[in-house]
């Protein structure tokens, strides 16, 4: 999920940085060399995002959520894109036009941006919860995908403002939509925005460099790198978390599914019991609550014609009666029975003992 922001700040923000924080639109190898991270670092970078890859696509196997999926989406373009960042890809891919590295990085930016604002909206659950802030991610995974497009077709003098702009617009929006998320009581916010922290940590430590704030060093060079794997593991403490919300709410959804197939059984039990027994005919059950609740002879008549399913005129049709009598015996049977409308009488009958 985080990883999922990770790959799109440290797709665009990283490599945008070129431009956000030197102004410029230099080749992405002179880029790289004031920038050059050592191997062993982008090697236990690159491991560790695809290790996470393949844990997530196996969560995907066994939960079938598209979460997941998409996780896996923005891992994998997280990776290309911070190969064609450092002119890698360009060695081993496309090789006989090495120059493609200074703009499809940015490609593949957009790409991993827009699997970036369809993870949060599915991790934060906006569709259900959120409909109009999930229409707002839907938007920001548009213009990734527009970023994209105009990657390839126009100039970078157009392409890397449009890329600048669409990185501080979407890089606080995730922050504020999670943290909205959790102030409305959705629990999982929460390790969302605590994985965000060593990222965010690195962006900044890049950002104040590339302003010459900060001084050249190993630590600040790798440290949108060193955010991305702390990242990494603060996002599988929320993935973890993830899972046993989902576990206990299908145990709860199993065991109400089970109180709700008990509670019928046992009604159907007690249905056949009163078919059965002679005791229980409504003619003899009536009888004991007549006696029971003190019942006179003619409210125990207009009694069984209720349960029989007799309106007041019908009853009073059968018994001879005005329906002024029916209606005054019928309160009386209402108090004494302490119910509030017939259908609690049938209830009252099959129950009652």
């Amino acid at each position: 999920m985080i990883l999922l922001l990770s790959s799109k700040l440290m797709n665009i923000k990283y490599a945008l940085s070129v431009s956000l924080t030197y102004q410029s639109t230099e080749p992405v190898s002179n880029f790289e060399s004031s920038t050059h991270v050592p191997s062993l670092f982008i090697g236990i970078f690159f491991g560790s995002m695809l290790v996470m890859a393949i844990y997530n696509l196996l969560l995907y196997f066994s939960l079938k959520d598209k979460m997941y999926l998409f996780y896996v989406g923005i891992v994998l373009f997280n990776i290309l894109t911070i190969l064609a960042i450092h002119g890698i890809s360009g060695e081993f891919f496309w090789s006989n036009n090495p120059e493609l590295d200074r703009t499809i990085y940015i490609t593949f930016a957009g790409i991993s941006m827009f699997f970036s604002s369809r993870f949060a909206a599915l991790y934060l659950d906006l569709k259900n919860r959120h409909k109009s802030l999930n229409k707002f991610m839907w938007g920001l995974a548009i213009l990734s995908v527009l970023l994209s497009i105009s990657s390839l077709l126009l100039s970078d003098k157009f392409v890397i403002p449009f890329g600048r702009w669409l990185v501080l617009l979407s890089f606080p929006s995730y922050i504020i939509v999670a943290a909205y998320a959790h102030k409305k009581g959705f629990k999982a916010a929460k390790y969302y925005l605590i994985a965000w922290i060593p990222y965010a940590i690195g962006l900044i430590i890049r950002t104040m460099h590339g302003a010459d704030w900060l001084p050249t060093n190993q630590f600040v060079l790798s440290s949108i790198e060193i955010g991305g794997a702390l990242e990494i593991v603060l996002l599988s403490l929320a993935l973890a978390y993830r899972i046993k919300e989902i576990q206990e709410e299908n145990s709860q959804m199993r065991n109400q599914l089970q109180n709700y197939i008990s509670q019928v059984l046992s009604l159907e039990e007690k249905i056949d019991s009163s078919a059965k027994s002679d005791e229980n005919l409504p003619e003899q059950k009536i009888a004991k609550i007549a006696q029971k609740h003190s019942l006179t002879e003619r409210e125990t008549d207009i009694l069984l014609q209720i349960v029989l399913g007799l309106k007041n005129q019908q009853i009073a049709d059968k018994l001879f009666i005005s329906i002024n009598t029916v209606k005054y015996h019928t309160r009386n049977i209402y108090e004494k029975l302490d119910v509030q409308k017939r259908t609690e009488i049938t209830s009252r009958i099959l129950f009652d003992n």
